[in-house]
């Protein structure tokens, strides 16, 4: 159980900052304005937590096979 919740904890937060990176990264590529801060903003505090939703569902069946496989030892 300990496992999965660590894959969980890991995943939000490796998706959340993967997500709003790979956002900012873009903008910045793309020359997306910047004047507001509102792009900024919309990848850290909206796009971000759909990655960390994404992230947590990962870590979530990566920690289930981890557990899994530690009780099979």
């Amino acid at each position: 159980m300990m496992r999965i919740l660590l894959g969980v904890v890991l995943g939000i937060a490796l998706g959340w900052v993967a997500t709003s990176a790979a956002v900012l990264t873009y903008g910045m590529m793309a020359r997306v304005s910047q004047a507001e801060g509102a792009f900024a903003m919309g990848a850290i505090f909206l796009i971000g937590p759909l990655g960390g939703v994404v992230g947590a569902i990962a870590g979530g069946i990566v920690g289930a096979r981890w557990a899994r496989r530690a009780r099979a030892r």
